[in-house]
């Protein structure tokens, strides 16, 4: 029997492809980068009055182009009075970071930087605070957050190359950082004077990121690149991220010019303040300074600095072909993103729906008494391709041995797929999805996407088989009492099959019609009783065809003996919903032991993600965390080898 219903399924599954595509696609479309702005930094924002809301931040374009600044608050454009950081009652403190290696030292650019410094100290005025962090193969503070002159020209003259080939920059950084977050009324800056890259540091580039966007401090760099070493890459990458810039000394005698740059660039702080009509909960808000802009939030009421801010990052790498990186990408990704939702949608409603497609719909001729009709072949894949490729993988799982595995796995689970079908549709789909999850998230991520795709449909159909087992095996005592009891009527073995068959819910009752379509077509009842035992793999079940058969070669009365086996049937069940009762206990620790690594891991990793980072950032930590998951799954399968009771 030919039904519409059966390609509206060969639709969805083409449709859910497309879906998966589309959706890729448009996700794609909508990661691409809008740019950084590393001159323009978000530092400060001061929601603690919403009456005089207080923005500060870091521009090192031109002064003049503050009058037309550009204030935002969720979106509505802010009047607001922009004044000098100093001006507004300001204070910073800046960490300054010496590299003394030996190359500082046979440049001269050590002592270069030593003078330039003794002259900056005996600048200072009002409450700004500095402190100095010198670093070879490990960093050192020479001298903490001090207003105090005196202090740093001793400090400064302390400092001497120590003939460390080593170069802990890094290290130094964090060091710096952790110094202006200490003075957290202050405006954190970290000034670095370096001419090589990092070879020793404890911390990686991602962790030192990480701590001056927490300080919320921002990086300046003083490039000395006579010697061609300055892992400048990195450098920007942290400047990116925190703000502030890199200003490059080809030689010491540009030491002096690249200084002065800095140390004015760092007066370049400024501060927006404006009235806010939010009233409570987080507030977004952006600045626009020559076509560049910034964003940042705040909870009102609150003080938010650096990380706090939650300055809105992009990604600086392309997703995608280029032909989605276009002005109309926005409109292609939601376009796209609209037609994923629509066939995905289809493709649910579609493949949920229930049809009498399948062996029912084949054999229900032989079961109203009628002739056979020759169909048609009506499965999922409908056209050429997919049919060819189908039979392509029909052929391969046959010679693996594959395919009398899934077709038992889909009738188990009563799925009415063809095994072949079912096949390459799973891998179809596993390599469509792989692809783009390797193409999204990397290669971590997404072979662990991959992972869960391949494991995730065998588990599922297994799941749906063994509910649909245990509930079989709940009917069975009362479906042999009914047949016990058809028997005593008068009816035959086949007449009380049939009988017990229209009286009993699913699945035993969709088995026992299953019997007698193939009792009609010339099978042996018996041996269709013995498939429904196998296809359920009902140890039970398969005991009372034990039964019917001896019955039927010894002769006896059938009724009492299959009132005998359903009594002995109950009490089995009883004995297992016992043993259940005594086993619950070890069932819950078993379960509750397995999952609390996981939730305290990711517990930890909400709350200090710096913490847990050298887990998946360092070899050593991934090989910590590999030998932890064989260890838990390991014990895992000990405690339910321990608690599981054959009966």
């Amino acid at each position: 029997m030919v039904t519409a219903r059966k390609r509206g399924v060969a639709a969805a599954a083409a449709a859910l492809i497309v879906a998966i595509l589309a959706l890729g696609l448009g996700t794609a479309a909508q990661a691409q980068s809008e740019g950084t702005a590393p001159h323009l930094a978000i530092r400060e924002i001061d929601g603690s009055d919403p009456g005089e809301v207080k923005v500060t931040f870091l521009w090192t374009g031109p002064e003049a182009a503050l009058s037309s600044l550009v204030l935002r608050e969720d979106g509505d454009t802010q009047s607001a009075d922009v004044t000098g950081f100093r001006n507004a009652g300001g204070s910073a403190v800046t960490a300054v970071v010496v590299d003394t290696s030996d190359s500082m030292g046979d440049s001269g650019a050590l002592a270069a930087t030593k003078d330039l410094l003794r002259e900056w100290t005996t600048k200072l005025s009002g409450n700004d605070e500095i402190a100095l962090v010198s670093y070879t193969g490990q960093a050192h503070v020479e001298a903490q957050p001090t207003t105090s002159a005196e202090t740093l020209l001793r400090s400064i003259d302390d400092l001497v190359v120590p003939r460390d080939a080593k170069s802990a920059l890094y290290d130094g950084i964090r060091r710096a950082s952790l110094l202006t977050a200490d003075r957290a009324a202050h405006l954190g800056n970290v000034l670095v004077i370096t001419d090589g890259g990092d070879d020793s540091s404890t911390a990686d580039l991602d962790q030192t990121a990480a701590a001056v966007a927490k300080s919320g401090a921002a990086l300046f760099v003083i490039d000395l690149q006579h010697d061609g070493g300055t892992d400048r890459g990195s450098l920007q990458s942290i400047v990116d991220r925190t703000g502030g810039a890199i200003f490059d000394a080809p030689g010491v005698e540009d030491l002096e010019k690249a200084f002065d740059e800095a140390t004015m660039t760092m007066q370049k702080q400024y501060v927006a303040s404006y009235e806010s009509g939010a009233e409570q909960g987080d507030v977004g808000i952006s600045l626009t300074l020559d076509g560049v802009e910034q964003r940042g939030s705040f909870v009102v009421g609150s003080k938010a600095q650096g990380a706090g801010t939650a300055e809105v990052l992009v990604s600086s790498k392309s997703v995608g072909p280029s032909f989605l990186r276009g002005q109309s990408a926005g409109l292609l990704a939601i376009a796209l993103l609209g037609l994923a939702f629509g066939l995905g949608t289809y493709a649910f409603v579609a493949l949920t729906m229930r049809t009498e497609e399948g062996l029912d719909a084949v054999l229900r001729p032989y079961e109203e008494g009628g002739l056979a009709v020759e169909e048609e072949d009506h499965g999922l894949a409908q056209t050429a391709f997919l049919q060819r490729a189908v039979e392509m993988t029909e052929d391969f799982a046959e010679r693996q041995g594959l395919l009398d595995k899934v077709a038992r796995m889909l009738e188990r689970a009563d799925i009415p797929l063809r095994a072949a079908e079912a096949l390459f549709f799973y891998v179809a789909a596993g390599a469509i999805l792989g692809f783009l999850g390797f193409l999204l998230w990397g290669f971590s991520t997404g072979a662990m996407v991959l992972l869960l795709l391949l494991l995730g449909p065998p588990a599922a159909i297994n799941y749906l088989a063994g509910k649909r087992s245990k509930a079989f095996q709940s009917q069975l005592p009362d479906t042999l009492q009914l047949l016990a009891g058809s028997l005593r009527a008068g009816y035959s073995l086949l007449q009380g099959v049939e009988t017990v068959s229209r009286e009993v819910e699913e699945p035993m009752g969709k088995e026992l019609r299953r019997v007698m379509t193939e009792a009609q077509l010339g099978r042996d009842v018996e041996e269709a009783l013995d498939g429904v035992a196998e296809r359920m793999e009902s140890p039970d079940f398969a005991w009372a065809v034990m039964a019917i058969r001896i019955q039927r070669e010894v002769g006896g009365n059938l009724s009492e003996l299959l009132d005998t086996v359903s009594e002995t049937m109950v009490q089995r069940e009883r004995l297992r919903r016992d043993i259940n009762s005594l086993t619950a206990e070890g069932k819950i620790s078993a379960i509750i032991l397995g999952l609390l690594p996981v939730g305290l891991g990711f517990f930890m990793y909400t709350m200090n993600p710096d913490y847990m980072a050298p887990l998946g950032a360092e070899t050593l930590g991934r090989i910590m965390l590999g030998l932890a998951l064989v260890a838990a799954l390991i014990g895992f399968a000990w405690m339910k080898k321990i608690i599981s009771i054959e009966t």
